[in-house]
């Protein structure tokens, strides 16, 4: 079957024009067999030959007789413009048009030219000025129907499409596909059968897209047009790869490749070597994805196809990010970017570009950034109907909430993308929403804010190997593995759950201090990075020096650290080197035999006997004593020692963490210190952040320490007002966890006692915060304001007792929790009357 050529003629009774000068019917129809056979060069030849004899008179003396259904010189300039289209001819064509006004034919009324014009500014990307244009035309021509009207109403549609504006691109391209078939003109129905086919792929619709694509290419394959079966099985390639279908996209490429190397045609291989070297980054092998998206971008130079640039320049950053190269995939993505915007400044490059420069500053940590960017992004992606690209962002964007800490945001914009790419068959970027989906259930398992983590690590085991089945399919080994691996981490920490679970109300005592093992509060990315780290160390038999401002919870490491490792049967012995005075040290760290000294009526086993077989923490490493250093070394390396008193050389099979806010190197610098012993105990170290490099976890910590006092699970809002807590983020927080958790004691006295919180605390040069709730904003005082007649100056006394009172009266610990120096914490109690009080009780 072949369609039939442009053959207008002319209707009986028209007026004879040169325009309407007859062409040979046989040569004309050998050129337009030639044109839809896609043999552009031959089919130029053969019209030009055509147009030659019929401007010479060579036909017979009837040429410009009018007669039904014969080709006219008008058509023939027609057929070799849309030769010089295809040809990307653009300057040949200005000749042509040159021509054709010697000829006389450019007049209003030859809009086929005009058409073709456009075509070529479609080409260039000036889409802008294309709907312009049609608009213009189609309003002028839309009473009286001609049937050029179709070609404007595609060429509308396509630039629509390129502008981000589906909804006209589809009413448009469906109009014009109707007008087509009603004409019988099967190869413009074929293309406007491709490019419905592309609007319902931006749109996500996979299915109906396919559907469109198939059906072109049906046409096409019956009209034996080569170049356009190319592109079908091209758009068809491309579909798969969305969906993850990664060997049967290449099928389709390889067959498209194929069928446009016939036909030399130059634009398909460019879009064809773009969209190989996407599925090969998609695959993650970088080097096959470079090959052919440089091979696009110096196709689409020399073609001069500045969105095909865009797009090789886009696809060329993710390989760049993929491979970890973050600012060099920002570079080509601000190239493409900056192309994009002079094309569509609404499009689709410019949209999927501004999400994956989101993506960048999101890996460079840079989430508030990230999230602007990504909201942008999200919101052009909604606008243009592209509803794989809006689940894309969704998932970005909660990576950048996790990487923020806010955890249950994370969790819900991570099961939007899930559903929104699942609804478009998006298999293989649903994938990776539900590992994201997963990871956040890690973080949240992981983050001590939950009472009971067994349904979170249910469904993220769930998503996790949802996720791991779908790579599985897609057969890519970097995607495998990454589902393994948090498969494994759930599988883990679900196996784990029961044991480490500790309801709050069973892990404080009635004045609200914990009594069993506490989990370590954490949203931020700076703790869940170290917390991993904590975990690998767990099962070494090394040392590990835990490091860290006074507060920042050292012990708690210590105790995850034995909890995860093969000692976790044996006991954990903590001791305070401050605590024990240094004279009776040696005999408590490693025991003594009966008489070894006065008063010794019976032997002691020491602190290293009771560590046998299990995990000795020494908290404040820093102020052993230098003389005992030695034994400490020789423990560790040769697990024996001397009881005091005893000439037997005793052992012990101990695993030592080692914890202090001192600088250990500064000591050793002082002689305070042994070198070797420091070095021994720096193989592993883990460095424990202050709260202002973790303002993330600011609201979890004082959620949970406020639920651990009441007692109950209660809400920060429920004790202070939203500016107050506001204020207690940009707060430093000196006394790290440890001040947020006497803080959180004082309010929940304050509020059980007088219903109400007012709370100072020292915000340095600019005074002191107050602190209030549930309803008053907190206010700055300067500190020569307090006196003992006003109400703030009462609210500081009772902080400053109630320290006191939890450390036995022991005053530089009270400053070292209430975070200032000892002489401001007496400057204070002497201001307010508390010395005299201390020194009676």
């Amino acid at each position: 079957m072949r369609s039939e050529p442009i053959r207008r003629g002319v209707q009986s009774g028209s007026t004879p024009n040169v325009e309407f000068l007859l062409l040979d019917p046989d040569v004309f129809n050998l050129a337009w067999d030639e044109f839809l056979a896609e043999d552009y060069e031959a089919s130029l030849d053969r019209v030009r030959r055509c147009l030659e004899e019929g401007q010479a008179g060579r036909l017979t003396s009837l040429s410009i007789v009018p007669q039904e259904g014969v080709p006219t010189l008008r058509d023939g300039v027609v057929l070799c413009a849309r030769n010089l289209y295809q040809l990307d001819r653009f300057a040949e064509f200005e000749v042509l048009q040159a021509s054709a006004g010697r000829w006389g034919l450019v007049s209003d009324g030859f809009v086929e030219l005009e058409v073709i014009e456009l075509a070529f500014a479609c080409k260039r990307g000036e889409y802008r000025q294309v709907v312009q244009h049609c608009t213009a035309m189609i309003d002028a021509q839309r009473s009286k129907l001609p049937p050029v009207l179709a070609d404007f109403l595609y060429l509308r549609g396509l630039a629509f499409s390129h502008l981000g504006k589906p909804e006209e691109a589809r009413e448009d391209t469906e109009a014009a596909y109707a007008l087509f078939r009603i004409l019988k003109k099967d190869y413009e129905s074929g293309r406007s059968a491709n490019l419905m086919g592309m609007i319902e792929f931006r749109g996500s619709d996979y299915e109906a897209a396919e559907k469109w694509f198939q059906r072109a290419l049906e046409l096409h394959t019956l009209l034996n047009m080569r170049k356009n079966m190319g592109g079908n099985r091209l758009n068809l390639g491309i579909a798969a790869y969305k969906r993850g279908s990664f060997a049967a996209a290449h099928s389709h490429f390889r067959a498209a490749e194929r069928l446009c190397r016939e036909v030399d045609a130059q634009v398909s291989l460019c879009r064809a070597s773009l969209a190989r070297g996407n599925t090969f980054r998609l695959q993650r092998e970088p080097e096959s994805a470079r090959r052919h998206l440089m091979r696009a971008y110096e196709d689409a130079n020399r073609l001069m196809l500045p969105r095909e640039e865009a797009l090789a320049l886009e696809f060329l950053g993710d390989v760049a990010r993929d491979d970890g190269q973050i600012e060099t995939a920002r570079r080509y993505y601000s190239r493409s970017l900056a192309i994009g915007r002079s094309i569509a400044p609404d499009g689709d490059v410019v949209m999927e570009v501004m999400r994956r420069q989101g993506q960048c500053l999101q890996l460079l940590g840079r989430n508030s950034e990230a999230l602007s960017v990504l909201g942008t992004a999200r919101t052009m992606a909604r606008r243009q109907g592209d509803r794989f690209e809006e689940g894309v962002a969704l998932r970005t964007i909660a990576e950048a909430l996790l990487g923020m800490g806010d955890l249950d945001s994370a969790s819900r914009h991570a099961i939007a993308a899930v559903n929104q790419l699942t609804e478009v068959d998006a298999r293989f970027e649903a994938a990776q929403a539900r590992i994201v989906s997963a990871r956040i259930g890690l973080a949240q398992a992981g983050s001590g804010l939950l009472r009971d983590a067994t349904a979170v690590l249910e469904t993220g085991w769930q998503e996790a190997m949802s996720a791991l089945h779908a790579f599985l399919d897609s057969d890519v080994e970097h995607w495998i593995l990454t589902a393994r691996r948090v498969v494994s981490e759930l599988s883990a920490l679900r196996a784990e759950q029961g044991r480490l679970s500790v309801p709050v109300s069973a892990s404080a005592d009635r004045v609200g201090r914990p009594t069993g093992p506490q989990p370590i509060i954490h949203v931020s990315t700076r703790m869940r990075d170290l917390l991993q780290l904590c975990d690998a160390f767990a099962d070494s038999a090394e040392p590990v020096l835990v490091t860290g401002d006074t507060g920042t919870g050292k012990e708690l490491f210590a105790r995850r650290l034995h909890d995860k490792s093969t000692r976790q049967s044996g006991e954990l012995v903590c001791v305070n080197v401050t605590a024990i005075p240094r004279e009776i040290f040696a005999r408590e760290f490693f025991g003594h035999v009966r008489g070894s000294f006065t008063g010794a009526d019976a032997g002691s086993i020491g602190l290293a006997a009771r560590a046998d077989g299990g995990t000795l923490f020494l908290d404040e490493i820093g102020d052993l004593p230098l003389e005992l250093q030695p034994q400490l070394l020789r423990l560790l390396q040769d697990g024996t020692y001397h009881a005091i008193g005893d000439p037997a050389e005793r052992t012990a099979d101990i695993r030592l963490i080692a914890a202090t806010n001192a600088d250990l190197q500064q000591r050793v610098a002082e002689g305070r210190f042994r070198a070797d012993l420091y070095y021994r105990l720096k193989i592993l170290e883990l460095r424990l952040p202050p709260m202002q490099e973790r303002r993330e976890d600011v609201m979890p910590l004082l959620r949970h320490f406020l639920s651990q006092s009441a007692g109950r699970e209660v809400d920060p809002t429920e004790y202070f007002h939203r500016d107050s807590l506001e204020a207690m983020r940009g707060y430093a927080w000196p006394g790290n966890v440890r001040e947020i958790a006497m803080f959180a004691r004082q309010a929940v006295v304050q509020l059980e006692s007088r219903g109400q919180v007012e709370i100072e605390i020292d915000s340095g040069p600019g005074g002191l915060l107050h602190f209030t709730g549930p309803e008053s904003p907190p206010r700055a005082i300067n500190p020569q304001s307090v006196s003992p007649s006003r109400g703030t100056a009462e609210d500081l006394r009772q902080h400053l007792l109630l320290a006191l009172a939890e450390t036995d009266g022991n005053r530089a610990e009270a400053a070292r929790r209430l975070g200032v120096s000892r002489s401001t914490l007496y400057r204070r109690m002497e201001k307010l009357g508390i010395l005299g009080k201390v020194a009676q009780a």
